[in-house]
């Protein structure tokens, strides 16, 4: 394996394990900075924003809503649950990457 993958990988790795920082962080407060929903951001800057109430029920169909497995409450179940949701999203986002390269690779090779 080449070394800046090999180091890339690792990289990914310990942000997927330092991923559970970000529940403990916002555990006792109002949330996570930048996961407003659209009635807090209206309030956050003083008026409605219709174009934002659009766009918020455009998709609704997250793989593991909240970073969590349902039923999983406690600190440590919900700190297993966003490394999971970390594999995940990560799992995904290679994996679109991977297609996406070999797609316009095999455009420009043909």
């Amino acid at each position: 394996m080449d070394r800046v993958v090999k180091a890339l990988l690792i990289v990914i790795g310990v942000m997927v394990i330092l991923s559970p920082i970000g529940i403990l962080l916002v555990w006792n407060s109002q949330g996570a900075w930048g996961e407003w929903d659209v009635s807090t951001v209206e309030h956050m800057v003083g008026h409605k924003l219709p174009g934002m109430e659009k766009l918020s029920t455009l998709w609704n169909h997250a793989v593991l809503p909240d970073y969590d497995v349902p039923g999983w409450e406690d600190k440590l179940h919900a700190s297993i649950g966003y490394i999971i949701s970390a594999v995940v999203g990560t799992v995904l986002v290679v994996t679109l990457y991977y297609l996406l390269v070999k797609f316009v690779v095999g455009k420009g090779t043909s």
